[in-house]
């Protein structure tokens, strides 16, 4: 019997049946804090009603730089993105043709120059030999009244005279020829060398080249771009305004500005101009805004103008407040205990580094301003007191 009680009692003791003899004690391990960090109780605040309107960044001055004169072309110098000086040869034509008519011209003009010379010297001559005949006339003249000589020698002597006047005068007409064929050739000449000229395409002014829509070779035609360029000193926001809006809209007053391919970046635009009349369809007005100097500035981004129209109630964060979780983004709201949980929220627009809360967080909870890249969720803060 002995033996079959201590066989009994060894059993429950290594099965741990409640009639076992065990007393090992558990003792729960204490929660680790999370210390450093910062919460903000969030109240609401009045903020400029900002209503945005969408437009695309545009070069104050733009041109397409076209050919004047038709010849292949000889050479491009600049590609899309090249910045360029004022007055600069962005493009050279095949100018020989010319050349040989600039050629011409200088020596239609030599030529003219000579007969022109020629001219002038006629006249001087058939001038004298006219003032010679008339003097001579006018003696005859004098005599003849006299009756001093015969008539027949009176008209031969008229008869020079006037044939001194015929000459002179044919003398005079030659010149006058001579000079307009000379400033014809001149003209000539004039045109050849501007011609000659539109050889070289040179910027309009300090920019950029946007497009470049020809290749050396091919033949240039007046009219038809080889490239596009833009002013890049000066850029515009152009937007759409819906008219009721555009009623408080005065030339000179201030939008902040932001665009797409700039995050985080904001720009203060200046409305230098904007259409009177609404379109009848949609019932907007284009609006154009002036934007400071800066090299990130291109032509064909997108962004938004944003307007203030009186204020409203918001509820913001610090933008450093937000953890983002794929396309989602929450904060870490903290309870009555301490304990930090992750909640999901719809934000709205930036305002002075920080974000509005569209929802999901209401006044006067607590979130932490700077979690960091750990994880929180579930786990207790030290809480400044």
């Amino acid at each position: 019997m002995k033996s079959r009680a201590g066989l009994l009692l060894l059993t429950l003791i290594a099965t741990g049946l409640p009639g076992a003899c065990t007393h090992t004690a558990q003792h729960p391990q204490a929660t680790e804090l999370v210390r450093g960090l910062s919460v903000l109780a969030l109240q609401t605040e009045v903020i400029p009603n900002e209503v945005a309107a969408p437009g695309t960044v545009r070069a104050v001055r733009t041109a397409r730089l076209a050919p004047q004169v038709m010849a292949p072309i000889e050479q491009i110098y600049v590609r899309e993105g090249d910045a360029v000086q004022h007055g600069q040869v962005l493009v050279v034509l095949d100018d020989r043709e010319l050349q040989a008519r600039r050629a011409a011209a200088a020596a239609a003009v030599t030529q003219a120059a000579a007969a022109t010379e020629a001219a002038r010297q006629s006249v001087a001559s058939a001038r004298a030999q006219a003032a010679v005949a008339e003097k001579t006339f006018h003696r005859y003249e004098f005599l003849e009244q006299q009756h001093s000589v015969s008539p027949q020698e009176f008209d031969e002597v008229r008869a020079r005279w006037e044939a001194a006047q015929a000459a002179l005068a044919a003398a005079e007409a030659q010149l006058r020829q001579a000079q307009a064929g000379a400033r014809q050739a001149e003209e000539q000449l004039r045109a050849a060398n501007t011609e000659l000229g539109y050889t070289r395409l040179r910027a309009p002014f300090t920019g950029i080249v946007l497009r470049r829509l020809a290749d050396p070779g091919t033949l240039a035609v007046p009219g038809s771009p080889i490239l596009e360029l833009e002013d890049s000193s000066q850029y515009r926001l152009e937007v759409v305004l819906d008219v009721e809006l555009a009623e408080h809209i005065r030339r000179g007053s201030h939008a902040r500005v932001s665009l797409d391919a700039l995050p985080g970046r904001s720009f203060t635009g200046t409305v230098v101009e904007f259409e009177p009349g609404a379109e009848p369809s949609s019932h907007t007005t284009l609006v154009k805004l002036a934007l400071p100097r800066d090299p990130a500035l291109r032509s064909g981004l997108f962004g938004r103008a944003w307007f203030t129209a009186g204020t409203r109630q918001a509820l913001l964060i610090p933008e450093a407040a937000v953890v983002r979780r794929g396309q989602l983004t929450g904060v870490y709201v903290v309870d009555a205990t301490g304990t930090a949980h992750l909640r999901m929220v719809t934000l709205g627009t930036p305002y002075q580094q920080r974000v509005e809360v569209l929802s999901g967080l209401n006044a006067g909870e607590r979130v932490v301003t700077n979690p960091g890249l750990g994880e929180l969720d579930g786990r207790k803060l030290e809480l400044q007191p």
